[in-house]
């Protein structure tokens, strides 16, 4: 004579497959995170290695964040990505998830938003369609077909860039991996051109590409700045880590409280000096770059 299960046992059984579930779960979206941190990895060294052999063809100079000409630019913006997308070093794509040049943790909701990544290292906000026109604090997707820019490309990587558009500036040469090519002239009347490897003290310390949106901003680059640009979206014990591409081609993931920042809005002097003296820097030549006066 068959046996039935009595409502006591499936009970107990239901109890231990919901406690088994309670337990795996976080177990699972752990792993799942862990792949998408190497996921990013992956897509950092491909755009890591598209960087070096755009400066090997181009006789050692660094693709520009973007090209423009003037100070306050109505001109089409190209970008990094489309560059290295136009020129066959690395193909892109328009989307969010498994786009080459997007990080898997990338929100696929508010773009660029002001340029900002926000605040939530859990969620942070971060990818901008290229090229584009410059509207406002914002941007509108156009193609450039007249220069070859035949498709508009979705981006989650920032790139150590100096950005000053919007306005006059000062500009020095050479300061961070790469540059606005083009802008100029400004307030010493230099127009910013692109940089050279041979420039570079230490490339293997040398952030050239993170996880993040668009360019700039190193002064506010600490997680839950509001201004900050680059995008926590890897977990690690201080809050959030970044994988980051240097000038070498090599990869690392760099720690919320190891990633560099640059002078300017208030930081300590000193400090950011000690940021960036170690294995991990901004600066093109960070020597040079505190050395003077």
């Amino acid at each position: 004579m068959r046996r039935a299960f009595t409502l006591i046992e499936l009970l107990v059984v239901i109890a231990l497959i919901a406690m088994l579930v309670g337990v795996l779960l976080p177990a699972l979206g752990a792993s799942r995170r862990t792949g998408r941190t190497v996921v990013c990895a992956a897509t950092q060294r491909s755009i890591g290695q598209a960087l070096v052999l755009y400066s090997n063809d181009h006789k050692e100079r660094v693709v520009p964040s973007y090209n423009m000409s003037g100070v306050n630019t109505f001109e089409p913006l190209d970008g990094w990505a489309p560059i290295l997308d136009r020129d066959q070093y690395m193909q892109g794509a328009r989307e969010t998830r498994r786009g080459p040049f997007v990080c898997p943790d990338t929100v696929d909701v508010d773009g660029m938003e002001l340029g900002q990544t926000g605040e939530d290292p859990l969620r942070p906000k971060g990818w901008i369609e290229w090229p584009f026109f410059r509207s406002g604090s914002g941007s509108v997707p156009v193609l450039i077909e007249s220069r070859g820019f035949n498709r508009i490309l979705r981006v989650s990587y920032w790139i150590n860039a100096l950005n000053p558009i919007g306005g006059s500036t000062y500009v020095e040469q050479n300061v961070y991996f790469t540059a606005s090519v083009g802008y100029g002239p400004s307030s010493n009347g230099l127009f910013l051109e692109q940089h050279k490897l041979s420039g570079f003290s230490r490339p293997s310390a040398l952030i050239a590409t993170a996880d993040g949106v668009y360019a700039g901003r190193h002064r506010d680059n600490r997680l839950g700045t509001p201004n900050s640009r680059i995008g926590y979206r890897h977990p690690a014990p201080s809050g959030g880590a970044v994988n980051a591409a240097f000038a070498d081609g090599s990869v690392r993931l760099v720690s919320s409280d190891r990633f560099p920042r640059g002078t300017g809005a208030g930081n300590v002097y000193e400090e950011v000096r000690a940021e960036n003296s170690g294995d991990i820097t901004l600066f093109a030549n960070p020597e040079a770059f505190f050395a003077a006066p």
